[in-house]
């Protein structure tokens, strides 16, 4: 049996194409070389023996690199004696790939009965084998084909393609001529099999002569349905899973509550619901743990997601009369009262515990769950202990299990062990949670919703991962974010950032398997940060304000190189805290004088340099905390802004040889007192290091690190790429299939607001995010900017309202359906402004993160019952309405 391939590419000098072939899924990958005359046209043979079956990829070899094409495995049955195949090339920035995402091939073009598998062949006919790689078509449609012979229909009646192996389409078709030349169209179907849609474009040719004997086959590959601009676009809502309210809700959301979610989303015409991170914060066992970015594993699940009354029934009448009562009291709260909930849920999961525990622990479904996940599930149950042990999530205070050991570890789990039942009761949440979520997931497949997750992009510093494994992290260093508008000090997130070199050892391990982890529940995703891959903002541990932060990884200026832009008189200027008498006053008002006489040196007159007691911004928060000065926090804040007065930043260990510019150095004292010839001088410097120098390097980086991630599953990617983007993000985001992100109060490039109508069609786009207000609550605060907006965006007439009534928001809404981005997402807030009955009375109140505010109490609550919202018809239609005249 022989197998002989064409595929046509465009090749360049040095550059040849291989295949990677094996005959089992998991088989020995072997390789053939192609041969070509041209450049372009590739061919090769290979010789089979005894094989029913081939899995194979084209890939590119260039100067001893191998680029493989994008996608899983072809996959070839040996059936004829002689087979011929005609490919394309699989590009990995093609439109297409996009939809072979889970979340479209599971989920929204979901098929339910496949249509019947092709007849088998006899081995005394020529077979003709089309394929189709299409996964966009609606369940109730199918692809046809038609053309110029009478196997195609004569261009009068259209042959279906079937779908039996979904998304690939395929048409097996007996050939009496041995020439083939054809002519045709692929065509949509309804289900009668009449046309609907003609695909775009040119009519398709191919040409072939079969060889004299019969049983052979050609294998005509073709690179999906022509749709011209006609392409699909989605709607969704944005809501963290905490925020859900319920009628039987336990003061927060749980997973099950996605289900009414749901049901609400897909009641309305929505195809996709997208939450925070779900995983589990409880490191303080207070409010703080609120922060859903701060998980202290990133693949347990959050236990105050878990129902309670799902787990079981409790027994005790007692003990459930209670539960029923602080349901009630709980659930009437208008914000989620963390402390509250946590304390009340895990006293009740204990006594479930208790009652079920003999069950759970002879359960095989126990055990499996167990054996697939132990490799991170066992040291979590046993950090979770620990930290309610000593009554921390700080490890280095864990005594003798300080440092991670996996043998004493195993020692939890011997059943003799005295801790053994209460490292027991942490498996038994993480079932539990796993189970739910999973069945909320399983919920929305089968209602074709999508359920897009959330990756943060840090870790909490006093996790499991830190401790299983801090060889992967740099727990000196904190990460954060620049300033930008909604955060003008920057922020600072206080997780350790990632040692990239380590984690390439692996192909970066840790991150496929979050990845993988995340698939079994989302068919989505969003990438928290996904700057964070190109660089990351990092702060030195002696810091607070994102202002002092450093680009990592960076390119800082040797000295000679900052002296060669021009002549600097006095470089410890640049370097060291600029502090001068004439404007501390405006800083300190009356307190200046204390102030001087307190924390300040003065080294010459009017010039005054910080004391070392107070040197550093975390050395300044501490010598007020020691000294019990609370009362002078504007004094505080005064000092921690000198500290960031310089232009330069020295590299660390660098001995003063290199520099890195300081951001937003504009607005400092400092440059403002710059003599008029040095402006230009480091402004230039400022220039070159932020918007031009690292570009390429950090493309290699994204580049390095991506690509594992994105193989590691098939979920849609999104990645929230706001704030300060390097210039080869776009072009890294596209070639990737990673769908950007598009705010409109956060434009891309020089503007005053985002222009819907120019947002590309890979970009989800929103009116707002969690991290920033709501549209009536970003109205009714910025009043100047929203009148800018009502003339000048929407370029409606007559006076800006004060309040933003339901009409401006359903315009803004309108105008973000209208886009042509794939997705648009609104926050459940957003979505409900458009009804003045009921959205909330405050607009304040629907706001859920501060971002300038790193000790923010994330609480919000939604202010409906999802079952009353399910049961509004009116909204629900108007919303509805909204959607299918946008064309989503």
């Amino acid at each position: 049996m022989t197998v002989q391939f064409h595929i046509h590419y465009q090749t360049f000098d040095k550059e040849f194409l291989s295949i990677s072939y094996q005959f089992s899924e998991n088989g020995n990958a072997q390789v053939i070389n192609l041969h070509s005359f041209d450049r372009q046209n590739w061919t090769g043979l290979l010789e089979v023996s005894n094989e029913k079956e081939l899995f194979y990829n084209y890939c590119l070899n260039s100067n001893d690199t191998v680029q493989k094409e994008w996608g899983s495995a072809r996959n070839l049955k040996l059936t004829a004696k002689q087979i011929f195949v005609e490919d394309f090339w699989r590009a990995k920035n093609c439109l297409n790939n996009i939809f072979l995402s889970n979340a479209f091939t599971k989920v929204i073009f979901k098929r339910g009965n496949h249509l019947k598998e092709d007849v088998k062949h006899d081995k005394l006919s020529n077979y003709l084998n089309i394929s189709v790689l299409e996964p966009s078509i609606p369940e109730n449609t199918k692809i046809g084909i038609v053309g110029n012979t009478s196997f195609l229909g004569n261009w009068k009646q259209p042959i279906c393609l079937n779908d039996a192996q979904y998304p690939n389409w395929k048409l097996s078709i007996p050939v009496e001529n041995p020439n083939i030349e054809i002519e045709f169209k692929l065509v949509l179907l309804n289900e009668k099999n009449e046309i609907i849609f003609w695909e775009i474009g040119n009519n398709r040719h191919f040409n072939f002569t079969f060889p004299t004997q019969n049983n052979n086959e050609f294998n005509l590959q073709l690179d999906g349905f022509q749709f011209g601009n006609e392409r699909w676009k989605g709607a969704g809502v944005a809501i963290p899973v905490f925020s859900i309210r319920s009628q039987n809700g336990f003061g927060i959301g749980e997973f099950l509550d996605l289900k009414l979610v749901t049901d609400w989303a897909s009641q309305c015409g929505l195809n996709l619901v997208q939450v925070l991170p779900v995983n589990d914060t409880i490191a303080n066992q207070n409010w703080q743990d609120s922060y859903p970015y701060a998980a202290i594993s990133v693949f347990a699940l959050h236990p105050l997601y878990v129902n309670v009354e799902a787990i079981a029934t409790i027994k005790n009448k007692k003990i459930k009369s209670q539960y029923d009562q602080d349901l009630k009291s709980l659930n009437e709260l208008q914000s989620v009262d963390f402390e509250l909930v946590l304390e009340k849920k895990m006293y009740y999961f204990r006594k479930l515990f208790e009652q079920e525990k003999n069950t759970f622990l002879q359960s095989e479904n126990v055990k499996s769950f167990v054996n697939a996940n132990e490799e991170w599930l066992k040291p979590y149950a046993v950090f979770c202990h620990l930290r309610d042990k000593f009554k921390t999530s700080n490890f280095e205070d864990w005594m003798e299990f300080s440092t991670f050991d996996l043998k004493k570890i195993e020692g939890f789990y011997d059943e003799k062990h005295k801790e053994f039942e209460a490292v027991q009761f942490y498996i038994f949440l993480q079932y539990h949670a796993d189970l739910q979520l999973k069945l909320a997931h399983q919920y929305a497949v089968d209602k074709k919703v999508v359920l897009k997750g959330d990756l943060p992009i840090g870790i909490y510093r006093h996790s499991c991962d830190a401790w299983v494994a801090p060889e992967l992290y740099n727990m000196n260093e904190q990460a954060g974010a620049p300033p930008d508008d909604f955060a003008v000090l920057g922020q600072n997130w206080g997780f350790p950032t990632y040692n990239w070199e380590v984690m390439a050892k692996d192909n970066y391990g840790w991150w496929r398997k979050r990845m993988q982890k995340l698939s079994e529940y989302f068919d989505a995703l969003r990438i928290d940060h996904i700057l964070g891959f190109f660089r990351i903002w990092q702060i030195p541990t002696d810091q607070i304000e994102g202002t002092l932060g450093m680009f990592n990884p960076r390119l800082p200026f040797h000295i000679d190189e900052i002296k060669s832009k021009g002549k600097v008189y006095d470089l410890e200027r640049w370097t060291k805290p600029y502090i001068r008498g004439h404007f501390l006053e405006s800083i300190f008002g009356a307190d200046k004088e204390w102030v001087i006489n307190e924390f300040l040196t003065e080294i010459a007159p009017n010039i005054y340099l910080l004391k070392s007691e107070v040197s550093s911004q975390v050395a300044i928060k501490s010598y007020f905390e020691k000294h019990n000065i609370d009362d002078k926090p504007h004094i505080m804040k005064g000092l921690q802004h000198l500290v960031s007065e310089v232009l330069l930043m020295e590299e660390p260990n660098s001995n003063g040889q290199f520099f890195n510019p300081r951001i937003t150095m504009n607005k400092t004292y400092s440059y403002s007192e710059l003599p008029d010839y040095e402006k230009p001088i480091i402004q230039k410097l400022y220039n070159d290091y932020f918007y031009s120098r690292h570009n390429e390097f950090w493309k290699r980086q994204a580049y390095t690190k991506l690509p594992a991630l994105l193989g590691a599953s098939n979920m849609l990617i999104c990645g929230e790429d706001l704030g300060m983007i390097p210039d080869s993000v776009p072009e890294v985001m596209r070639n990737l299939n990673i769908i950007t992100l598009e705010i409109q109060r956060m434009p891309k490039g020089n503007l005053k607001f985002g222009d819907t109508t120019q947002y590309p069609y890979l970009s989800v786009c929103s009116p707002s995010c969690h991290d920033m207000s709501t549209i009536r609550g970003w109205w009714e605060s910025d009043y100047e900017n929203a009148s800018n907006y009502y003339y000048d965006y929407l370029k409606w007439y007559g006076l800006a309202p004060r309040n933003c009534n339901a009409n401006i928001v359903e315009g803004i809404v309108k105008d973000h359906l209208a886009s042509p981005s794939m997705l648009a997402i609104f926050p459940l807030q957003d979505l409900v402004g458009i009804d003045d009955q009921l959205r909330r009375q405050v607009a304040h109140d629907e706001q859920i993160n501060e971002p300038s505010n790193p000790k923010h109490y994330w609480r919000f609550r939604f202010h409906l019952n999802m079952e009353d919202l399910i049961k509004s018809n009116h909204f629900n239609e108007k919303l509805k309405n909204l959607v299918e005249a946008s064309g989503r």
